[in-house]
């Protein structure tokens, strides 16, 4: 039986995003930052009060980072 092998152009490439930096931002702005570069920010300390004053302290993955759209970024707001 011949072999037979799969053109070049019918394999996609794994798509990724790059991180973007959140910490420093308002927090009223960070999940909108995420959403824009295609990933999900999550904050981790639910508990945060004054959310229009409050800034991300911490994230992970760290800014710069491939992950595959869609992925989770973990954020920490200042109480």
């Amino acid at each position: 039986m011949p072999e037979t092998t799969v053109p070049d152009s019918t394999i996609e490439p794994t798509r990724t995003v790059r991180v973007p930096e959140l910490v420093g931002v308002p927090a009223a702005d960070a999940h909108d930052r995420a959403l824009d570069a295609g990933v999900l920010a999550v904050a981790e300390n639910a508990a945060h009060t004054a959310a229009g004053r409050s800034r991300i302290e911490r994230q992970d993955p760290d800014p710069g980072a491939e992950v595959e759209p869609g992925a989770i970024v973990r954020i920490w707001v200042s109480s």
